[in-house]
């Protein structure tokens, strides 16, 4: 049986390795949607925003494409870039470990749903520190934590994928000292999956 720290180093492969069935079953039922909706009413029309952990682009990718923004998806698996691209080729699409994120351009808005929570809340601290970098002043930040600090397994088609998250607080703060000034945090949505919400803006 893997350790945490072998399933923590898996977590890319695994989803690369079920690329294709993990999109099958992925819900396209938009849970998000009010969330999602909160998000777009901080970003400009037809703003650019940058989707961390974007797998094959449905359905959080597809409702913003609708909705005109300009789309750039960022992910580790090619094998979920290559659903991503044959689905929506006008948006743009970029092989990157988010751990290694960088861009010479800004965002309106950077999300990151069921992503940035597969790293460790070490690599998370410097991740919210990226996200910062990389949005334009009021700019606007929705990501998924968990609704406690810890570390903790789920399972992507029956093989075991890492999870961690710091304290909301910390998240909070964190973000404050990075100059978000409004910050949202819903803890266990029963409305959205039972997911914990993490919403801000720049100030």
């Amino acid at each position: 049986m893997k350790n945490l720290e072998d399933i923590r180093k898996h977590t890319i492969q695994t989803y690369e390795k079920h690329a294709q069935t993990w999109d099958m079953h992925r819900p396209r039922v938009l849970i998000e949607k009010p969330w999602l909706d909160k998000f777009i009413e901080l970003l400009p029309p037809q703003g650019r925003v940058l989707d961390v952990g974007c797998g094959a682009g449905e359905p959080i990718t597809g409702y913003l494409l609708k909705q005109g923004f300009d789309i750039t998806g960022l992910d580790a698996s090619p094998g979920m870039l290559e659903i991503a691209r044959m689905r929506f080729p006008n948006a743009s699409w970029v092989e990157m470990d988010m751990r290694d994120m960088q861009f010479d351009t800004k965002f309106d808005g950077i999300i990151s749903w069921d992503g940035s929570f597969h790293l460790t809340q070490a690599v998370q601290r410097q991740l919210l520190l990226q996200f910062a970098r990389h949005l334009h002043p009021n700019g606007a930040l929705l990501m998924t934590i968990g609704h406690e600090a810890g570390e903790v397994t789920g399972t992507v088609e029956g093989d075991a994928v890492y999870h961690a998250s710091m304290a909301p607080d910390e998240y909070r703060d964190i973000l404050r000292s990075l100059e978000f000034g409004r910050i949202e945090i819903k803890l266990q949505d029963e409305n959205c999956g039972l997911h914990s919400i993490l919403l801000a803006q720049k100030q």
